[in-house]
């Protein structure tokens, strides 16, 4: 299975702008106020952040803070990042009181340390739990910098501490919970949850190694009804061996009992037992019985071990019958034929596809705007005859390995760009160095392009990714958004979790700012003493 398995498993990204995924509070570093790219001279203006603030206010607005009303503020706050959300409310007691609905709406803790002290906080402080309505847990995962350390943790004690908060009915607005643990959570914590969040209608589950046949049918897990939404998956984590389990074992009749009764309700479902690039855990097939008519978010794994025509049929039926799809994930390396797509394609709403390049021949016709392929690439790859069929193309994400360095960077962009000309968004990810220069030039074949992200394992002696991202802005004038994310050296684990060990990160935006055109800078890189530092600075050119 964002990069992409762990991001989009439970959904998908309300837009495609880049982020980093990362959740640590980084401090900050000053910068020098003047950058120096060469020796020669230059028409380039650098300013730092300090620099900045000697430049022409802008005209003061007529109202103070005190004249606007406590419903307008909490519409604007809707509207907001959580990080704009926060520095709004460390301004005055008013914002933090009206804030803290939307501040602690979504609780993401993201990896083991933020797990650690979320938890601990939100024990001794209710007041902050009884706004959260969407809990998502990762235990077990580092914070995606490349000097953190991967320290385990007790996952019993993360679950003891969630239904010490749940029994104490301090999750009263809960209405999504996902665990993405390395085993299944104990039973007692689904009970918990259903008894004490009357509102949890979303729930998700990572299973793992030791977990991963022990469903029973009385299970608590299975207790719930008028599902929103169900998310079942195997841990992606670790890589698995064929002798340590059973392929397709069936699920509990009580899982199928429970999605059947949500037939009115249910609008995404995940469904993966992939351990292996062609295996499944589970028996996944009785899915195509059900019928949920408000169904918008389906992700699959290995159904089929082979294609036949009783298959086709079961396919086609089911996507014919779900015509409210808008995304879809085809997990592992399951193969459809030509019969099943063209039933996906046909699908009026269906918008964002995540899965192989091959499956999607024949999808001229579709209504499709967002891809995310989970192939890896050669640089000697084709994608005309495919990519070039998908009219509505604006969004792609995809993966390219140039280990061997003996195609041409640029030949590669001129294949996956020629028939795709209609791009505002891109992510490309390599598993070697990727030359910003090449790609830059590239990026002319696509001329609209408004958002790019890169994420590339990083080259000793690298030049500053500010000059390069600057390179980028001038030569691409359409692009709005840039982010570089290099990394070390990463596999294929590291895509599945979306988890990269990374170095250096750049996030870059341009504006026009009275007939200039300005490149606002935010960089975040290891310190010193090995913490995350930011530094923020402007650039005219």
């Amino acid at each position: 299975m964002d990069a992409r398995r762990d991001s989009k498993l439970f959904g998908y990204r309300k837009d495609r702008k880049p982020r980093p995924s990362f959740h640590s509070r980084e401090s900050s570093a000053s910068q020098d106020p003047l950058l120096v790219f060469s020796r020669k001279p230059s028409k380039l203006s650098v300013h730092s952040s300090s620099t900045a603030s000697s430049l022409p206010p802008s005209s003061r607005s007529p109202f103070q803070l005190d004249e606007i009303p406590d419903d307008l503020l909490c519409e604007i706050a809707s509207w907001c990042s959580p990080a704009t959300i926060l520095r709004g409310s460390l301004a005055c007691k008013r914002l933090a009181h009206l804030f803290q609905p939307h501040l602690y709406n979504t609780v993401d803790l993201a990896y083991t340390d933020l797990c650690r002290s979320g938890l601990t906080v939100f024990l001794h402080r209710p007041t902050m739990t009884r706004y959260i309505k969407t809990l998502i847990l990762k235990p077990n995962r580092n914070s995606g910098w490349s000097n953190s350390s991967h320290s385990s943790m007790d996952e019993h004690w993360i679950i003891d501490c969630l239904e010490k908060i749940a029994s104490k009915g301090d999750l009263p607005l809960l209405t999504t919970f996902k665990w993405y643990g390395k085993e299944l959570p104990k039973d007692s914590l689904w009970q918990t949850l259903r008894i004490h969040c009357p509102d949890l209608r979303n729930i998700g589950t990572s299973v793992g190694q030791k977990t991963l046949q022990a469903f029973k049918s009385e299970d608590q897990l299975f207790a719930f009804r008028y599902l929103v939404g169900f998310h079942l998956f195997t841990q992606v984590l670790e890589r698995w061996t064929k002798t340590n389990y059973h392929m397709d074992r069936d699920l509990p009749e009580a899982l199928w009992t429970m999605l059947f009764d949500s037939r009115d309700s249910l609008e995404e479902l995940t469904l993966d037992g992939t351990c292996f690039s062609d295996g499944n855990a589970w028996r996944l097939k009785p899915v195509f019985s059900g019928r949920w008519p408000r169904l918008r978010k389906l992700a699959l794994g290995n159904v089929f071990s082979d294609d036949n025509v009783e298959n086709d049929v079961l396919v086609g039926s089911f996507l014919q019958a779900h015509t409210n799809l808008e995304q879809i994930s085809s997990l592992g390396n399951m193969s459809y034929s030509m019969i099943a797509m063209d039933c996906l394609f046909s699908l009026p709403k269906l918008h964002t596809y995540q899965g192989r390049l091959q499956q999607l021949q024949g999808g001229g016709s579709s209504q499709i705007r967002d891809i995310i392929l989970t192939d890896w690439f050669s640089p000697s790859a084709k994608f005309g005859d495919i990519l070039g069929d998908m009219h509505h193309l604006e969004s792609l994400s995809v993966c390219v390995n140039f280990v061997d360095n003996l195609q041409s960077q640029l030949d590669f962009y001129k294949r996956l760009f020629a028939r795709s000309a209609r791009l505002r968004f891109l992510e490309i990810s390599s598993t070697t160095s990727l030359s910003l220069s090449e790609l830059s030039s590239g990026l002319q074949f696509v001329p609209g392009l408004r958002s790019l992200t890169v994420t590339r394992v990083r080259k000793l002696g690298s030049k500053s990714l500010t000059a390069k991202a600057l390179q980028i802005a001038t030569q691409n004038p359409s692009l709005r958004e840039i982010t570089v994310r290099d990394v070390s050296t990463w596999d294929h684990l590291d895509q599945l979790s979306g988890i990269y060990r990374t170095k250096v990160l750049g996030c870059y935006t341009v504006e026009n700012l009275d007939g200039h055109r300005l490149l606002n800078i935010q960089e975040t890189r290891i310190g010193v003493l090995g913490h995350p530092d930011q530094t923020f600075s402007r650039v005219y050119y």
